[in-house]
């Protein structure tokens, strides 16, 4: 097999080539993106990135390790199990992939077909929602699902939009008054595409739904710096 040259090898020193030879191979942003929330198994992993075998996704794992964006650790007991997270370094990547799913959105090829992973569906709101105040604040506990794969996928997250700004991660409220229990691309479909949610999926008081898919219509979407977004559908 021939070696694979970098941009360096050639002579080109540009930062932003180096960058894009890090995470522009086959699988590694689907990986990468499926950490930035917390760690995961390699189960986990394989089950999120939909369509690469065990064989590739251990050497993604592999190469990201070796480029220093993610590192294993071994779980203490009891959980006995090795889980992959994101170095500081690599959590850095996350406002940089936020500004290119945004700068994405204006592209001519861009597809709305398939379906979200819960942290992908989780991202997607981080990307495109706008940070603007919101008073009262909006609390949310979101358990989002994927029964797409081998094996289902579930997460939960606490959604907290106040007068700080719009924030979502991993988490629980054990005393939330408004609960979302639903499928993770029928979430995104109704944040972002004006889509119904199931009639049992909001458990609670349903007015923190309902003000939040308010607030999201009532403020545009943020832009990758230096880009003004366009609806490509147009």
């Amino acid at each position: 097999m021939p070696v694979k040259k970098t941009y360096a090898d050639h002579g080109d020193a540009c930062r932003t080539a180096h960058a894009m030879e890090l995470i522009s191979d086959h699988w590694v942003y689907i990986v990468i993106r499926e950490l930035f929330l917390g760690g995961k198994r390699f189960g986990e992993i394989l089950d999120s990135a939909r369509g690469i075998t065990p064989t590739v996704l251990t050497a993604r794992l592999r190469e990201l390790e070796n480029r220093g964006i993610l590192v294993p650790r071994d779980l203490e007991p009891p959980m006995r199990v090795r889980i992959y997270e994101l170095t500081p370094w690599g959590h850095q990547l996350e406002p940089i992939m936020h500004a290119l799913g945004r700068w994405a959105q204006s592209s001519p090829t861009l597809t709305t077909d398939g379906g979200l992973t819960p942290d992908a569906a989780v991202l997607a709101m981080r990307t495109m929602l706008p940070d603007a105040p919101v008073d009262p604040p909006i609390t949310v506990q979101l358990h989002l699902t994927d029964r797409r794969g081998r094996h289902e996928l579930a997460y939960d997250y606490v959604l907290d939009w106040g007068p700080d700004g719009f924030d979502i991660g991993r988490g629980r409220l054990d005393d939330s008054a408004t609960r979302v229990d639903v499928d993770a691309t029928t979430w995104a479909d109704a944040v972002f595409d004006n889509g119904e949610l199931p009639a049992d999926a909001v458990t609670g008081d349903p007015e923190p739904v309902s003000r939040l898919f308010r607030e999201v219509r009532a403020h545009p979407t943020p832009s990758a710096p230096g880009v003004a977004l366009t609806d490509s559908r147009e």
